[in-house]
């Protein structure tokens, strides 16, 4: 099979491209720049312009969608690339006379916060971010009489590679203090490994229906605290204390450092929500690398 995978330079992208190359797959990766990517061919293409896309997706049968933008300066930025970018894409695969199947890589940002979100539900993002994420779900509709394409909304993914959900939480294990936004009281959070993910995405590529959304997860609903206490088990330390920071000292603090930070005005927005599940989704799919394994793995390697 032929694949086309944006964002491959990416955490999600170079697991996914291992996943293709194993299966013996034949893949091109889209790239702005040429970076070294061993076993795929590369493709110029720039979402943000649409300079390029044409010609690479010439000739595949699949494309994975795993570019954008999680972390922006302003809300036009991710909707260049989130929303518009990913509507350039679709606009270039329905120009083929056989489009290929697209699978969208969404976010659990663009249904909304909640417990038990479930696939049918009105999406209710709560972030700049997650309402362009729901804005190139909404461009993979508007092809969807020309391009077969489905959408897969994982929650909060992490793994080898991952640069920023893991490292802050071994910072906070390493100081004993596990940051909660807004008012006290349980946090319940979806997961999902990067592998599992590139699995569900794989199996939405063969057997999703067109125009279907899907919500994968590991399967659990994880309390923050024991997240904290899992990393902390792996690294041979306590587990963190949970600290509530009030939602109006963050906001204030996500306005000085600005929206470039890690505490930006985004981030804030979302982790004011007490909760970010999903009911177990359609896609037949079964995660299997639970919690502990996945951050055993990822932590000791």
């Amino acid at each position: 099979m032929r694949y086309l995978v944006t964002g491959a330079t990416g955490f999600i992208g170079r697991r996914m491209l291992r996943h293709l190359t194993d299966g013996g797959h034949d893949v091109t990766a889209l790239v702005r720049a040429i970076p070294a990517l061993p076993g795929v061919r590369t493709a110029y293409g720039d979402l943000a312009t649409g300079a390029g896309l044409l010609a690479a997706v010439q000739g595949v049968d699949r494309v994975i969608h795993l570019a954008g933008v999680t972390k922006a300066p302003s809300h036009h930025l991710y909707d260049r690339v989130n929303a518009e970018g990913t509507r350039r894409l679709c606009a270039a695969l329905a120009a083929l006379p056989e489009p290929p199947r697209l699978v969208h890589c969404s976010s659990l940002a663009a249904a909304g916060p909640g417990r038990q979100r479930r696939e049918e539900e009105e999406p209710a993002p709560v972030s700049a971010y997650g309402r362009s994420k729901l804005g190139g779900e909404h461009a993979l509709r508007e092809v969807a009489h020309r391009v077969p394409g489905v959408i897969v909304r994982p929650p909060i993914v992490y793994g080898p590679g991952d640069r920023e959900f893991l490292p802050r939480l071994v910072t906070a294990v390493r100081t004993g203090l596990l940051p909660a936004i807004g008012r006290r009281g349980p946090r319940h959070y979806s997961l999902i490994h990067v592998d599992d993910l590139c699995q569900a995405l794989l199996t939405a590529a063969d057997s999703g229906a067109p125009g279907a959304i899907y919500h994968v997860s590991d399967g659990t609903e994880h309390l923050w605290a024991d997240i904290g206490a899992a990393v902390a088990a792996v690294l041979g330390r306590r587990a963190p204390r949970v600290v509530h920071i009030p939602g109006g000292v963050a906001v204030a603090a996500a306005r000085v450092f600005g929206r470039g930070s890690v505490l930006n005005p985004d981030k804030v927005a979302e982790a004011l929500h007490p909760a970010w599940t999903s009911a177990p989704g359609r896609l037949p799919f079964t995660p299997e690398i639970t919690l502990p394994e996945g951050l055993r793995a990822a932590l000791t390697a």
